[in-house]
């Protein structure tokens, strides 16, 4: 069964794209120039797209250099030597679908036994986000100490907590730090009040988590580095049989504005 050169329900092909050919059991797509890739982007960090490229008669057969564009701006320039799998990534930021149109200035030579233009041709395209955290980047935050290492379940990404976990200030925060958190084993997945306190050990406020939601934290206006918020929990510890440590509570990567599967819908109608 064909699948074509994408995989994964985040990317797919715009213009610019000859038709799919099967050749000694590959599949493959030539390009002229100016083929799209529509890439949604669904969490705060770097997504990284895989490309299997190789050079055609369009280039002569040789070294050539794959530029990745979007909106006119150059996203890189991947020297392509050989058939060879190249990639670039997708800076950190909102929930969006990219255009990202793939080019070279090189070529433009017609092939031997093909009315066609084949500059280049693709087998396989793969995107994957890099490893996150529970907090995006740029955000004014980093994580400071008492978390658990990070997890992915289920396509989740999480952090449990035991007691007192710190985020620490590195900027000027653009806004409230915000959480999404749930109850854990420690406290019976039961109700429980996080307190926040600063660095000095005022309290900043008390919210009640009752299941999975999240949560705003007013950061003090005008607080700058070294200064830290604390994550306090009253009561829980329990431990699980199956692990030994205490999960009084986890925190998710926060991912605003966006579902899943709303951004996949938005990534099929801009591919039609």
């Amino acid at each position: 069964m064909i699948t074509d050169i994408v995989t994964g329900n985040d990317v797919a092909l715009g213009a610019g794209w000859d038709r799919l050919e099967t050749y000694r059991g590959e599949s493959f797509r030539w390009v002229n120039n100016d083929a799209v890739l529509y890439v949604a982007t669904l969490r705060r960090f770097e997504y990284q797209v895989q490309v299997q490229v190789e050079p055609g008669p369009g280039v002569g057969l040789r070294p050539f250099t794959l530029k990745a564009v979007e909106d006119g701006k150059p996203l890189a320039d991947v020297p392509v030597k050989g058939r060879q799998q190249v990639s670039f990534t997708i800076p950190a930021g909102d929930p969006k679908v990219h255009a990202i149109t793939l080019r070279t200035n090189e070529g433009g030579k017609p092939a031997p036994n093909d009315p066609r233009v084949l500059n280049f041709r693709i087998f396989k395209v793969v995107v994957s986000a890099l490893p996150g955290d529970v907090i995006p980047p740029n955000a004014g935050f980093r994580l400071g100490t008492g978390w658990y290492p990070l997890e992915s379940f289920g396509g989740e990404t999480f952090r449990w907590v035991n007691n007192d976990a710190m985020i620490e200030v590195t900027g000027t925060p653009a806004g409230p730090l915000e959480l999404e958190l749930e109850p854990g084993p420690g406290v019976e997945q039961k109700a429980f009040d996080l307190t926040v306190f600063d660095g000095a050990g005022e309290q900043l406020e008390k919210v009640s988590v009752k299941t999975r939601q999240r949560v705003k934290i007013a950061v003090p206006p005008g607080a700058r580095p070294p200064s830290a918020v604390r994550l306090h929990v009253e009561g829980g510890g329990k431990t699980t049989s199956q692990d030994a440590r205490v999960m009084n509570f986890r925190v998710f990567e926060h991912v605003p504005g966006t579902t899943v599967a709303s951004a996949e819908q938005t990534l099929a109608g801009a591919a039609k």
